[in-house]
Protein backbone atom coordinates (compact mmCIF):
# COMPACT_ATOMS: atom_id res chain seq x y z
CA UNK A 1 0.00 0.00 0.00
CA UNK A 2 1.18 3.55 -0.95
CA UNK A 3 1.77 5.69 1.73
CA UNK A 4 -0.53 8.80 2.46
CA UNK A 5 1.81 11.49 0.81
CA UNK A 6 2.95 9.13 -2.76
CA UNK A 7 -0.77 8.71 -2.80
CA UNK A 8 -1.79 12.21 -2.56
CA UNK A 9 0.49 13.37 -4.90
CA UNK A 10 -0.55 10.46 -7.50
CA UNK A 11 -4.35 12.11 -6.94
CA UNK A 12 -2.74 15.66 -7.59
CA UNK A 13 -1.31 14.35 -10.61
CA UNK A 14 -3.78 13.06 -12.15
CA UNK A 15 -6.42 15.63 -11.11
CA UNK A 16 -3.83 18.03 -12.46
CA UNK A 17 -3.87 15.79 -16.39
CA UNK A 18 -7.33 15.85 -16.13
CA UNK A 19 -7.61 19.64 -15.90
CA UNK A 20 -4.88 20.02 -18.63
CA UNK A 21 -6.52 17.83 -21.13
CA UNK A 22 -9.76 19.30 -20.45
CA UNK A 23 -8.28 22.83 -20.96
CA UNK A 24 -6.21 21.62 -24.05
CA UNK A 25 -9.48 20.20 -25.90
CA UNK A 26 -11.57 23.08 -24.80
CA UNK A 27 -8.96 25.50 -26.40
CA UNK A 28 -8.34 23.15 -29.11
CA UNK A 29 -12.10 23.30 -30.07
CA UNK A 30 -12.95 27.23 -29.50
CA UNK A 31 -9.79 28.04 -31.46
CA UNK A 32 -10.86 26.36 -34.37
CA UNK A 33 -13.74 28.90 -34.70
CA UNK A 34 -11.84 30.94 -37.59
CA UNK A 35 -10.14 27.81 -38.99
CA UNK A 36 -13.27 26.34 -39.86
CA UNK A 37 -14.96 29.20 -41.34
CA UNK A 38 -11.86 29.48 -43.52
CA UNK A 39 -10.56 32.51 -42.54
CA UNK A 40 -7.71 34.11 -42.33
CA UNK A 41 -6.51 33.97 -38.41
CA UNK A 42 -3.26 34.75 -36.14
CA UNK A 43 -1.91 31.47 -34.87
CA UNK A 44 -3.41 31.61 -30.88
CA UNK A 45 -1.74 30.45 -27.88
CA UNK A 46 -2.89 28.67 -24.64
CA UNK A 47 -5.00 29.41 -22.70
CA UNK A 48 -4.50 33.59 -24.06
CA UNK A 49 -5.26 33.57 -27.32
CA UNK A 50 -3.52 36.09 -28.77
CA UNK A 51 -3.88 38.55 -26.21
CA UNK A 52 -1.26 37.51 -24.22
CA UNK A 53 0.45 40.53 -24.24
CA UNK A 54 -2.66 41.65 -22.62
CA UNK A 55 -2.93 39.21 -19.45
CA UNK A 56 0.63 39.68 -18.88
CA UNK A 57 0.51 43.29 -18.30
CA UNK A 58 2.61 44.30 -21.40
CA UNK A 59 0.50 45.89 -23.78
CA UNK A 60 -2.96 47.99 -23.12
CA UNK A 61 -6.28 46.89 -24.03
CA UNK A 62 -6.59 49.05 -26.55
CA UNK A 63 -2.79 48.31 -28.16
CA UNK A 64 -3.82 44.66 -28.53
CA UNK A 65 -6.20 44.96 -31.62
CA UNK A 66 -4.27 48.00 -32.94
CA UNK A 67 -1.21 45.24 -33.10
CA UNK A 68 -3.46 42.88 -34.55
CA UNK A 69 -4.13 45.09 -37.41
CA UNK A 70 -1.15 46.05 -38.49
CA UNK A 71 0.13 42.55 -38.43
CA UNK A 72 -2.39 41.31 -40.36
CA UNK A 73 -1.63 44.61 -43.04
CA UNK A 74 2.24 43.02 -43.00
CA UNK A 75 0.45 39.97 -44.38
CA UNK A 76 -1.61 41.10 -47.21
CA UNK A 77 -5.36 40.33 -45.48
CA UNK A 78 -8.14 42.50 -46.25
CA UNK A 79 -9.63 41.14 -42.72
CA UNK A 80 -8.67 38.37 -40.37
CA UNK A 81 -9.58 36.49 -36.80
CA UNK A 82 -7.87 36.38 -33.94
CA UNK A 83 -9.20 35.58 -29.91
CA UNK A 84 -9.09 37.64 -27.09
CA UNK A 85 -8.97 34.77 -24.19
CA UNK A 86 -11.61 32.36 -25.88
CA UNK A 87 -13.17 35.10 -27.93
CA UNK A 88 -13.33 35.25 -31.57
CA UNK A 89 -12.69 38.66 -32.82
CA UNK A 90 -13.13 39.90 -36.37
CA UNK A 91 -10.59 42.50 -37.73
CA UNK A 92 -11.32 44.49 -40.80
CA UNK A 93 -8.22 45.37 -42.44
CA UNK A 94 -9.33 46.84 -45.77
CA UNK A 95 -10.80 49.94 -45.94
CA UNK A 96 -13.68 49.74 -48.04
CA UNK A 97 -14.83 47.11 -45.65
CA UNK A 98 -14.43 49.11 -42.51
CA UNK A 99 -16.33 52.57 -44.06
CA UNK A 100 -18.92 49.15 -44.87
CA UNK A 101 -19.34 48.40 -41.37
CA UNK A 102 -18.71 51.81 -39.78
CA UNK A 103 -20.92 53.98 -42.40
CA UNK A 104 -22.57 52.18 -45.70
CA UNK A 105 -24.11 48.96 -43.79
CA UNK A 106 -24.18 50.63 -40.62
CA UNK A 107 -27.61 49.10 -39.71
CA UNK A 108 -26.30 45.72 -39.79
CA UNK A 109 -23.62 46.64 -37.39
CA UNK A 110 -25.19 49.25 -35.19
CA UNK A 111 -24.16 48.32 -31.46
CA UNK A 112 -21.22 48.35 -29.55
CA UNK A 113 -21.56 45.12 -27.51
CA UNK A 114 -20.91 46.58 -24.03
CA UNK A 115 -22.61 45.22 -21.06
CA UNK A 116 -25.80 46.97 -19.89
CA UNK A 117 -27.39 46.46 -16.87
CA UNK A 118 -29.45 49.39 -15.70
CA UNK A 119 -30.58 47.46 -12.85
CA UNK A 120 -28.09 46.91 -10.58
CA UNK A 121 -25.41 49.29 -12.91
CA UNK A 122 -27.78 52.32 -13.93
CA UNK A 123 -24.98 54.40 -14.93
CA UNK A 124 -24.34 51.36 -17.85
CA UNK A 125 -27.57 52.66 -19.52
CA UNK A 126 -26.07 55.53 -20.99
CA UNK A 127 -25.61 56.30 -24.93
CA UNK A 128 -22.63 54.94 -25.43
CA UNK A 129 -23.74 51.68 -24.54
CA UNK A 130 -27.23 51.96 -25.51
CA UNK A 131 -28.70 49.39 -28.24
CA UNK A 132 -30.33 49.70 -31.59
CA UNK A 133 -34.10 51.91 -30.94
CA UNK A 134 -33.08 53.13 -27.37
CA UNK A 135 -29.90 54.33 -28.89
CA UNK A 136 -31.55 55.85 -31.79
CA UNK A 137 -33.94 57.39 -29.73
CA UNK A 138 -31.86 59.39 -27.78
CA UNK A 139 -28.86 60.38 -30.34
CA UNK A 140 -31.72 61.83 -32.57
CA UNK A 141 -32.20 64.76 -30.20
CA UNK A 142 -28.34 65.08 -28.58
CA UNK A 143 -26.79 67.43 -31.86
CA UNK A 144 -28.87 69.97 -30.83
CA UNK A 145 -26.87 70.93 -27.54
CA UNK A 146 -23.69 70.84 -29.67
CA UNK A 147 -24.97 73.13 -32.79
CA UNK A 148 -22.74 75.85 -34.33
CA UNK A 149 -24.73 78.75 -32.29
CA UNK A 150 -24.46 76.73 -28.93
CA UNK A 151 -20.42 76.26 -29.65
CA UNK A 152 -19.99 80.16 -29.95
CA UNK A 153 -21.99 80.44 -26.64
CA UNK A 154 -20.19 77.89 -24.85
CA UNK A 155 -16.59 79.46 -26.05
CA UNK A 156 -17.42 82.31 -23.70
CA UNK A 157 -17.57 80.10 -21.00
CA UNK A 158 -14.43 77.97 -21.56
CA UNK A 159 -12.48 81.25 -22.05
CA UNK A 160 -13.64 82.55 -18.69
CA UNK A 161 -12.25 79.10 -17.12
CA UNK A 162 -9.33 78.95 -18.93
CA UNK A 163 -8.93 82.66 -17.37
CA UNK A 164 -8.86 80.29 -14.17
CA UNK A 165 -6.42 77.62 -15.31
CA UNK A 166 -3.59 80.75 -16.26
CA UNK A 167 -3.76 81.79 -12.93
CA UNK A 168 -3.26 78.53 -11.55
CA UNK A 169 -0.41 77.82 -13.51
CA UNK A 170 1.22 81.42 -12.36
CA UNK A 171 0.32 80.13 -8.70
CA UNK A 172 2.21 76.93 -9.23
CA UNK A 173 4.89 77.80 -11.67
CA UNK A 174 7.50 78.34 -8.72
CA UNK A 175 6.75 75.17 -7.92
CA UNK A 176 8.20 73.15 -11.26
CA UNK A 177 7.27 70.70 -12.28
CA UNK A 178 3.80 70.91 -12.73
CA UNK A 179 1.82 67.66 -13.49
CA UNK A 180 -0.34 69.06 -15.96
CA UNK A 181 -3.10 65.58 -16.45
CA UNK A 182 -4.29 66.66 -13.19
CA UNK A 183 -4.92 70.62 -13.56
CA UNK A 184 -6.28 69.83 -16.95
CA UNK A 185 -8.81 67.35 -15.50
CA UNK A 186 -10.17 70.36 -13.08
CA UNK A 187 -10.26 73.07 -16.07
CA UNK A 188 -12.43 70.53 -18.09
CA UNK A 189 -14.51 69.69 -15.24
CA UNK A 190 -14.93 73.21 -14.44
CA UNK A 191 -15.83 74.40 -18.14
CA UNK A 192 -17.86 71.28 -19.47
CA UNK A 193 -20.22 71.25 -15.62
CA UNK A 194 -21.11 75.25 -17.20
CA UNK A 195 -21.91 74.73 -20.35
CA UNK A 196 -23.97 71.60 -20.39
CA UNK A 197 -25.40 71.38 -17.04
CA UNK A 198 -24.88 75.16 -15.97
CA UNK A 199 -23.30 74.39 -12.98
CA UNK A 200 -19.52 75.93 -11.23
CA UNK A 201 -17.59 73.36 -9.74
CA UNK A 202 -14.53 75.40 -8.74
CA UNK A 203 -12.79 72.39 -8.95
CA UNK A 204 -9.46 74.81 -10.16
CA UNK A 205 -10.14 76.55 -7.07
CA UNK A 206 -10.47 74.01 -5.20
CA UNK A 207 -8.40 71.06 -4.51
CA UNK A 208 -11.18 68.82 -2.47
CA UNK A 209 -14.12 69.22 -4.19
CA UNK A 210 -16.30 66.03 -3.89
CA UNK A 211 -17.11 66.24 -7.54
CA UNK A 212 -13.75 65.99 -8.66
CA UNK A 213 -12.77 62.82 -6.43
CA UNK A 214 -15.80 60.98 -7.52
CA UNK A 215 -15.41 62.22 -10.98
CA UNK A 216 -11.81 60.21 -10.64
CA UNK A 217 -13.29 56.63 -9.22
CA UNK A 218 -14.04 55.16 -12.48
CA UNK A 219 -10.77 56.34 -14.02
CA UNK A 220 -8.30 55.78 -11.06
CA UNK A 221 -9.35 52.60 -9.71
CA UNK A 222 -7.67 49.94 -11.43
CA UNK A 223 -9.95 47.00 -11.21
CA UNK A 224 -12.82 49.53 -12.53
CA UNK A 225 -10.63 50.47 -15.66
CA UNK A 226 -10.18 46.54 -15.91
CA UNK A 227 -13.65 45.45 -15.75
CA UNK A 228 -14.67 48.21 -18.32
CA UNK A 229 -12.41 46.40 -21.01
CA UNK A 230 -12.61 43.22 -20.12
CA UNK A 231 -16.65 42.95 -20.19
CA UNK A 232 -16.77 43.02 -24.13
CA UNK A 233 -15.25 38.98 -24.25
CA UNK A 234 -16.75 37.78 -20.88
CA UNK A 235 -20.53 35.98 -21.85
CA UNK A 236 -23.32 38.36 -21.07
CA UNK A 237 -25.12 36.02 -18.94
CA UNK A 238 -22.43 35.68 -16.45
CA UNK A 239 -22.48 39.10 -16.38
CA UNK A 240 -26.03 39.11 -15.67
CA UNK A 241 -26.20 36.09 -13.45
CA UNK A 242 -23.71 37.61 -11.06
CA UNK A 243 -24.85 41.22 -11.05
CA UNK A 244 -21.73 42.27 -12.81
CA UNK A 245 -21.42 46.29 -12.01
CA UNK A 246 -18.91 48.42 -13.96
CA UNK A 247 -19.21 51.60 -11.62
CA UNK A 248 -18.19 51.43 -8.28
CA UNK A 249 -21.11 51.68 -5.95
CA UNK A 250 -20.30 54.79 -3.72
CA UNK A 251 -19.55 57.04 -7.16
CA UNK A 252 -22.71 55.13 -8.55
CA UNK A 253 -24.84 56.75 -5.16
CA UNK A 254 -23.34 59.99 -5.61
CA UNK A 255 -24.37 60.81 -9.12
CA UNK A 256 -27.34 59.25 -9.13
CA UNK A 257 -28.30 62.24 -6.26
CA UNK A 258 -26.04 64.99 -8.10
CA UNK A 259 -27.87 65.02 -11.23
CA UNK A 260 -31.15 64.13 -10.33
CA UNK A 261 -30.94 67.11 -7.91
CA UNK A 262 -30.12 69.44 -10.82
CA UNK A 263 -33.14 67.94 -13.12
CA UNK A 264 -34.97 68.47 -10.02
CA UNK A 265 -33.78 72.31 -9.27
CA UNK A 266 -34.24 73.24 -12.59
CA UNK A 267 -37.79 72.01 -12.53
CA UNK A 268 -38.98 74.10 -9.35
CA UNK A 269 -36.93 77.42 -10.12
CA UNK A 270 -38.21 76.85 -14.10
CA UNK A 271 -34.84 77.27 -15.06
CA UNK A 272 -34.19 76.94 -18.90
CA UNK A 273 -31.34 76.82 -20.75
CA UNK A 274 -31.62 75.22 -23.77
CA UNK A 275 -28.73 73.23 -23.09
CA UNK A 276 -27.37 69.60 -23.34
CA UNK A 277 -29.81 69.30 -19.66
CA UNK A 278 -32.76 70.62 -21.00
CA UNK A 279 -32.98 68.30 -23.89
CA UNK A 280 -32.43 65.51 -21.51
CA UNK A 281 -34.74 66.38 -19.06
CA UNK A 282 -37.86 66.98 -22.81
CA UNK A 283 -36.43 63.18 -23.42
CA UNK A 284 -38.16 62.25 -19.87
CA UNK A 285 -41.30 64.22 -20.45
CA UNK A 286 -43.95 61.72 -21.71
CA UNK A 287 -45.78 64.87 -23.50
CA UNK A 288 -42.96 65.46 -25.69
CA UNK A 289 -41.72 61.90 -27.41
CA UNK A 290 -43.34 60.34 -30.23
CA UNK A 291 -45.68 58.14 -30.40
CA UNK A 292 -44.65 55.04 -29.03
CA UNK A 293 -41.46 56.11 -27.66
CA UNK A 294 -41.09 55.82 -24.66
CA UNK A 295 -39.32 58.24 -22.59
CA UNK A 296 -36.61 58.15 -20.53
CA UNK A 297 -36.14 56.91 -16.53
CA UNK A 298 -34.60 58.82 -14.02
CA UNK A 299 -32.02 56.20 -13.91
CA UNK A 300 -31.20 56.67 -17.75
CA UNK A 301 -31.48 60.51 -17.48
CA UNK A 302 -28.64 60.37 -14.74
CA UNK A 303 -26.35 57.62 -17.27
CA UNK A 304 -26.63 59.95 -19.76
CA UNK A 305 -25.51 63.01 -17.68
CA UNK A 306 -23.13 61.06 -16.25
CA UNK A 307 -21.62 59.87 -19.86
CA UNK A 308 -21.20 63.54 -21.12
CA UNK A 309 -19.69 64.74 -18.18
CA UNK A 310 -17.44 61.73 -17.56
CA UNK A 311 -16.09 61.71 -21.15
CA UNK A 312 -16.40 65.35 -22.30
CA UNK A 313 -13.72 65.95 -19.52
CA UNK A 314 -11.31 63.05 -19.75
CA UNK A 315 -10.83 62.96 -23.28
CA UNK A 316 -10.57 66.75 -23.59
CA UNK A 317 -7.67 66.57 -20.99
CA UNK A 318 -5.68 63.51 -22.52
CA UNK A 319 -5.72 65.74 -25.90
CA UNK A 320 -4.77 68.29 -24.18
CA UNK A 321 -1.84 66.09 -22.19
CA UNK A 322 -0.66 64.33 -25.69
CA UNK A 323 -0.79 68.04 -27.62
CA UNK A 324 1.49 69.29 -25.04
CA UNK A 325 3.83 66.70 -24.31
CA UNK A 326 4.67 66.93 -28.45
CA UNK A 327 4.90 70.36 -28.26
CA UNK A 328 7.18 70.44 -25.26
CA UNK A 329 9.36 67.59 -27.46
CA UNK A 330 8.80 70.09 -30.74
CA UNK A 331 10.39 73.75 -29.88
CA UNK A 332 9.62 74.61 -33.41
CA UNK A 333 6.15 73.29 -33.62
CA UNK A 334 5.65 74.86 -30.59
CA UNK A 335 6.43 78.02 -31.53
CA UNK A 336 5.13 78.11 -35.02
CA UNK A 337 1.77 77.69 -33.34
CA UNK A 338 2.02 79.98 -30.85
CA UNK A 339 2.74 82.37 -33.64
CA UNK A 340 -0.83 81.26 -35.33
CA UNK A 341 -2.14 82.22 -31.90
CA UNK A 342 -1.06 85.04 -31.40
CA UNK A 343 -1.80 86.64 -35.16
CA UNK A 344 -5.07 85.33 -35.17
CA UNK A 345 -6.01 86.43 -31.88
CA UNK A 346 -4.32 90.21 -32.91
CA UNK A 347 -6.97 90.62 -35.90
CA UNK A 348 -9.69 89.96 -33.13
CA UNK A 349 -8.26 92.44 -30.55
CA UNK A 350 -7.25 89.74 -28.36
CA UNK A 351 -10.25 88.07 -27.62
CA UNK A 352 -10.93 84.49 -27.80
CA UNK A 353 -13.73 84.13 -30.12
CA UNK A 354 -15.24 81.51 -32.04
CA UNK A 355 -14.36 82.96 -35.48
CA UNK A 356 -11.23 83.03 -34.74
CA UNK A 357 -10.37 79.92 -33.43
CA UNK A 358 -12.04 78.88 -36.89
CA UNK A 359 -9.04 80.63 -38.38
CA UNK A 360 -6.30 78.20 -36.44
CA UNK A 361 -5.99 75.90 -39.45
CA UNK A 362 -1.98 75.31 -37.76
CA UNK A 363 -4.30 74.32 -34.22
CA UNK A 364 -6.46 72.29 -36.31
CA UNK A 365 -2.98 70.50 -37.66
CA UNK A 366 -1.90 70.28 -33.85
CA UNK A 367 -4.78 68.74 -32.87
CA UNK A 368 -5.40 66.57 -35.71
CA UNK A 369 -2.41 64.83 -35.66
CA UNK A 370 -2.81 64.54 -31.70
CA UNK A 371 -5.61 62.64 -32.27
CA UNK A 372 -3.76 60.55 -34.87
CA UNK A 373 -1.33 59.25 -32.73
CA UNK A 374 -3.17 59.21 -29.95
CA UNK A 375 -6.82 58.51 -30.64
CA UNK A 376 -8.65 58.65 -26.86
CA UNK A 377 -11.15 55.89 -27.43
CA UNK A 378 -8.35 53.39 -29.47
CA UNK A 379 -10.92 50.98 -30.29
CA UNK A 380 -14.29 51.07 -32.54
CA UNK A 381 -16.51 48.04 -31.11
CA UNK A 382 -19.28 46.56 -33.34
CA UNK A 383 -21.21 44.00 -33.09
CA UNK A 384 -22.65 41.79 -36.44
CA UNK A 385 -26.71 42.03 -36.02
CA UNK A 386 -27.20 39.69 -38.78
CA UNK A 387 -25.36 37.46 -41.36
CA UNK A 388 -23.24 39.59 -43.09
CA UNK A 389 -21.60 37.99 -46.62
CA UNK A 390 -18.46 40.36 -46.90
CA UNK A 391 -18.18 41.33 -50.39
CA UNK A 392 -15.84 40.25 -53.52
CA UNK A 393 -14.93 37.41 -50.81
CA UNK A 394 -16.20 34.06 -49.74
CA UNK A 395 -16.86 34.69 -46.10
CA UNK A 396 -19.81 35.61 -44.02
CA UNK A 397 -19.78 37.41 -40.49
CA UNK A 398 -21.58 35.50 -38.37
CA UNK A 399 -24.61 37.47 -36.46
CA UNK A 400 -23.22 37.79 -33.20
CA UNK A 401 -19.66 38.10 -34.10
CA UNK A 402 -17.44 40.91 -31.86
CA UNK A 403 -15.89 43.02 -34.50
CA UNK A 404 -13.36 45.60 -33.56
CA UNK A 405 -11.94 48.08 -36.42
CA UNK A 406 -8.75 49.64 -34.75
CA UNK A 407 -8.07 53.61 -35.02
CA UNK A 408 -5.10 52.83 -33.17
CA UNK A 409 -4.26 50.27 -35.87
CA UNK A 410 -5.19 52.83 -38.96
CA UNK A 411 -3.40 55.46 -37.28
CA UNK A 412 -0.34 53.64 -37.43
CA UNK A 413 -0.66 52.15 -40.74
CA UNK A 414 2.46 53.42 -42.71
CA UNK A 415 0.14 52.82 -45.86
CA UNK A 416 -1.46 56.32 -44.70
CA UNK A 417 1.11 57.90 -42.38
CA UNK A 418 4.29 57.19 -43.29
CA UNK A 419 6.64 56.98 -40.01
CA UNK A 420 3.65 56.90 -37.69
CA UNK A 421 5.59 56.79 -34.88
CA UNK A 422 6.82 60.63 -36.14
CA UNK A 423 4.71 63.67 -34.93
CA UNK A 424 3.92 66.01 -37.67
CA UNK A 425 0.97 68.27 -38.25
CA UNK A 426 1.65 68.92 -41.94
CA UNK A 427 0.23 65.25 -42.33
CA UNK A 428 -2.57 67.23 -41.84
CA UNK A 429 -2.74 69.81 -44.64
CA UNK A 430 -5.23 69.88 -46.85
CA UNK A 431 -3.34 68.82 -49.59
CA UNK A 432 -2.26 65.93 -47.91
CA UNK A 433 -5.62 64.79 -46.33
CA UNK A 434 -7.10 65.07 -49.62
CA UNK A 435 -4.28 62.13 -50.49
CA UNK A 436 -6.04 59.35 -47.82
CA UNK A 437 -9.00 57.85 -48.22
CA UNK A 438 -12.30 58.18 -46.18
CA UNK A 439 -11.96 56.28 -43.71
CA UNK A 440 -8.43 56.30 -42.86
CA UNK A 441 -8.57 59.30 -39.91
CA UNK A 442 -11.64 58.08 -37.22
CA UNK A 443 -10.49 59.55 -33.55
CA UNK A 444 -14.27 59.95 -33.33
CA UNK A 445 -15.46 56.53 -35.05
CA UNK A 446 -17.55 57.49 -38.47
CA UNK A 447 -21.10 57.13 -39.30
CA UNK A 448 -24.07 57.23 -37.59
CA UNK A 449 -22.49 55.95 -34.31
CA UNK A 450 -19.96 58.12 -34.19
CA UNK A 451 -18.84 60.17 -31.23
CA UNK A 452 -21.87 63.25 -31.30
CA UNK A 453 -19.77 65.53 -28.93
CA UNK A 454 -16.60 65.76 -30.69
CA UNK A 455 -17.02 68.97 -31.85
CA UNK A 456 -17.69 70.30 -28.21
CA UNK A 457 -14.44 68.09 -27.32
CA UNK A 458 -11.76 69.75 -29.84
CA UNK A 459 -13.41 72.82 -29.15
CA UNK A 460 -12.41 72.62 -25.79
CA UNK A 461 -9.19 71.29 -26.26
CA UNK A 462 -8.22 73.82 -28.40
CA UNK A 463 -9.07 76.87 -25.90
CA UNK A 464 -7.25 74.91 -23.13
CA UNK A 465 -4.00 74.78 -25.62
CA UNK A 466 -4.42 78.24 -26.70
CA UNK A 467 -4.90 79.46 -22.90
CA UNK A 468 -1.39 78.04 -21.91
CA UNK A 469 0.41 78.74 -25.30
CA UNK A 470 -0.80 82.32 -25.20
CA UNK A 471 1.09 82.50 -22.03
CA UNK A 472 3.96 80.19 -20.95
CA UNK A 473 6.61 78.26 -22.88
CA UNK A 474 6.53 74.75 -22.61
CA UNK A 475 9.40 72.30 -22.03
CA UNK A 476 8.98 68.49 -20.73
CA UNK A 477 10.62 67.97 -17.17
CA UNK A 478 12.97 65.22 -16.58
CA UNK A 479 10.12 63.30 -14.33
CA UNK A 480 9.01 62.50 -17.78
CA UNK A 481 9.25 59.39 -18.96
CA UNK A 482 10.45 59.14 -22.52
CA UNK A 483 9.53 57.38 -24.66
CA UNK A 484 6.41 56.56 -22.79
CA UNK A 485 4.28 53.76 -22.47
CA UNK A 486 0.40 53.43 -22.32
CA UNK A 487 -1.51 52.70 -19.31
CA UNK A 488 -2.20 48.67 -19.88
CA UNK A 489 -5.73 48.56 -18.63
CA UNK A 490 -8.86 50.76 -19.14
CA UNK A 491 -10.63 51.82 -22.36
CA UNK A 492 -9.40 55.38 -22.67
CA UNK A 493 -5.67 55.62 -24.19
CA UNK A 494 -3.70 57.38 -21.12
CA UNK A 495 -0.12 57.53 -20.23
CA UNK A 496 1.55 54.94 -17.91
CA UNK A 497 2.96 57.58 -16.10
CA UNK A 498 2.26 61.43 -15.49
CA UNK A 499 3.45 64.03 -18.02
CA UNK A 500 5.39 66.55 -16.04
CA UNK A 501 5.90 70.05 -17.30
CA UNK A 502 7.97 73.26 -17.11
CA UNK A 503 6.29 76.76 -17.86
CA UNK A 504 8.13 80.12 -18.70
CA UNK A 505 6.25 82.90 -18.53
CA UNK A 506 6.24 85.16 -22.09
CA UNK A 507 6.05 88.34 -20.81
Amino acid sequence: MLPVTAALVIIIIIVLLIFFSTAITFSTYTFSYWKKRKCNFLKPTIPFGNAQSFFLGKTGFGEVFGDWYLEMKAKGWEMGGAYFGSKPVFIPVDNQLIKKILVTDFWSFRNHGFYINEKVDPLSGHLFNLPSQKWKNVRSKIPAAFSSSKLKNYIVIMDNFAGVLVNRLRKTRSKQPIEIKSVLNRFNVDAISACLFGIETKSLENENVELMKQARAFFDIQLCRLFNSIVLIIPRHILLFFNFKVFPAHATNYFMNFFANIKAQRAEQKISRNDLTDILIDLCDTNKMGSGVEPLTIKQFVAQMHLFFEAGYETSAGTQTFALYELAAQPDVQNRLRNEVKTVLNRFNGVLEYDAITEMKYLDQVINETLRKYPVLPILPRVCENDYPVPNSNFTIEKGTLIMATNLGIHYDPEYYPDPMRFDPERFTSENIAKRPFCSYVPFGEGPRSCVGKRLGILQSKVGLISILRNFKVTLSEKTQRPFSFEKSGLILNTRGKVWINLETIE
